[in-house]
């Protein structure tokens, strides 16, 4: 399963990150395990911290990435 996630106003073209495929959420939530229960991928955030404490983060600055959880991908646009 894979999720596309938009946070914030992305400086860049979405067009050129994604293409065609569609995203699944365009949030101003910045703290990602709220993201990733709001996506399913965890049922809390104390779930997230307890299994995967690096993804226990706060998004603040521009950036693009790809989370792996078991067989679920999420590519992440951070933007303004």
């Amino acid at each position: 399963m894979n999720k596309n996630v938009v946070i914030g106003k992305p400086i860049v073209d979405l067009k050129e990150l994604y293409g065609d495929e569609k995203i699944d959420l365009f949030t101003n939530e910045r703290f990602l395990p709220n993201i990733l229960v709001q996506l399913g991928f965890f049922r809390s955030n104390f779930e997230v911290r307890k299994n995967r404490p690096d993804l226990f983060i706060e998004l603040n600055k521009l950036d693009f990435m790809h989370i792996k959880v078991g067989k679920k991908h999420l590519w992440l646009t951070v933007g303004k």
